[in-house]
């Protein structure tokens, strides 16, 4: 009985999945199989692939190519073993689009968040923006340290695009916000707390025809970070913080038709950010001037060559990068008039850095993935102290800097995926695959283990 049903269940599918070809598949599922990583853009994509409905993270434009189109990351378990830990928050995330006339379509994404704001939000108590850079202390001199700053994750962006023919044009407009408040009021005085946190961003970018199958698109975005720490007790006893951030990210990526099956793809990326905390007002009985002053930024670039290779039935993309990640923080202290900036520094670099991912086309709606990748890096660390006192020192790292789908900088050298790609009608459904179903059988039928068989997974639907 059940053989008979897997056959009536893999023929239906066969007949139907083959009747139809209206959906477009893609996202970080499919990113994530063909050898996606950070690729310091905040965005999980190998970029040598150079059409994919994830392009619209980083580039408003994308949208004119996917209108009428509705997506959502649903996450799941790991790339492996057991952990489902990554279902929540900034893994989930989803987006809709809808064609208004022929050249405008208009769209949002919806619990996407490629910030620092949360970053900036602990240097009120410490903090660093950047995973492994130095850690800046608390500014906060009141007794009881800072308060908690609750995480933003109320995020929603809107996004508008035109179709000029030849060039696409696209805009988009983030927000977010978190807060907590609480007031009280008695006859001898009052007191408010107030711990809060927003980001407000702005992209624009554009994709151009250059003609004979070339393209050039190009991206470039702004977000501005605050947080306020605020807790009011009689004349404003307990000091006044916040902390503030600027961050600014380009990208461009051509696409140079070769051949019909050959294409050279030529990118580069810069993302950089700024942060300070501040002590607004000081406490009771402390002087105006703070005890010391903080100033952290990041530089993030990435730049590579490589190229995408079609065929009727298999599809391949991949180069090589060097990136680099470089963390500062300059922290002043001022006594008895005279000021001493010490200055730490975390530069990580990478070279070369590998994305390659294959995809063959097992049926009309049936897809097969593998991809590679691999960060062959370093990390230096250096603290300049006053009167000429320095230290430093480098240590190799040669990791895969994936933060998606339980994989992280500590715990791959390599990392080698497997996906699957399929096509119902207008649906999509786009996954990568568990490791270890290939060495114990499908999760999904029977198995007593709870062992995921599948990892991250990308759904849509094409409503053209």
């Amino acid at each position: 009985m059940y053989k008979r049903f897997v056959t009536v269940l893999l023929m239906v599918m066969v007949v139907g999945g083959s009747a139809l070809a209206d959906a477009k598949w893609g996202g970080i599922a499919r990113e994530l199989a063909m050898g996606g990583s950070l690729a310091s853009s905040g965005v999980v994509l190998n970029p040598f692939i150079v059409n994919d409905p994830t392009m619209m993270l980083l580039n408003p434009a994308y949208q004119s190519m996917y209108k009428d189109y509705a997506w959502m990351n649903i996450a799941g378990g790991a790339l492996n073993n057991l952990s489902t830990g990554n279902n929540g928050y900034s893994s989930q995330f989803s987006g809709g689009n809808l064609s208004l006339s022929k050249e405008f379509t208009l769209g949002t994404i919806l619990s996407y968040d490629p910030s620092a704001v949360n970053q900036v939000a602990s240097l009120i108590a410490g903090g660093t923006p950047i995973a492994g850079g130095p850690t800046l202390p608390s500014i906060v001199r009141r007794a009881g340290g800072a308060q908690a700053i609750p995480a933003v994750q109320n995020v929603f962006e809107v996004l508008a695009s035109y179709d000029a023919g030849t060039m696409d044009l696209g805009f988009g407009a983030m927000m977010g916000w978190s807060k907590n408040t609480s007031k009280s009021s008695t006859a001898t005085g009052s007191g408010e707390t107030e711990a809060s946190a927003r980001m407000f961003g702005f992209r624009a970018g554009l994709v151009y025809d250059l003609g004979g199958g070339s393209s050039l698109d190009a991206a470039a975005a702004i977000r501005l970070d605050k947080a306020n720490d605020i807790q009011k007790s009689n004349a404003g006893s307990n000091g006044e913080y916040s902390a503030s951030g600027t961050e600014f990210l380009f990208a461009v990526r051509g696409a140079l038709k070769m051949s019909n099956k050959f294409s050279i793809v030529p990118y580069g990326t810069i993302a950089m950010m700024s942060a300070e905390p501040k002590e607004d007002t000081p406490p009771a009985g402390i002087t105006a001037a703070q005890p010391f002053a903080e100033k952290f930024s990041v530089t993030a670039f990435g730049i590579g060559v490589g190229g995408e290779y079609k065929t009727r039935q298999g599809y391949m993309a991949g180069g090589l990068s060097l990136q680099s990640v470089k963390g500062k923080l300059e922290a002043t202290t001022t006594a008895a008039g005279q000021s001493q900036t010490t200055t730490s520094t975390y530069t990580y670099s990478a070279i070369p850095v590998f994305n390659l991912g294959g995809e063959y086309m097992m049926m009309d709606w049936l897809a097969f993935r593998v991809g590679y990748y691999r960060s062959l890096g370093s990390v230096n660390t250096k603290i300049e102290q006053p009167n000429s006192v320095t230290s430093e020192s480098d240590q190799t790292l040669a990791n895969s800097f994936v933060a998606v789908g339980g994989i992280g900088p500590a715990t791959w050298d390599g990392l080698v995926t497997l996906g699957l790609g399929v096509k119902w009608g207008n649906f999509a459904f786009d996954t990568t695959i568990s490791e270890e179903a290939l060495r114990r059988g499908l999760g999904l039928f029977g198995s007593n283990d709870n062992i995921n068989t599948f990892g991250y997974i990308t759904a849509s639907f094409n409503f053209e």
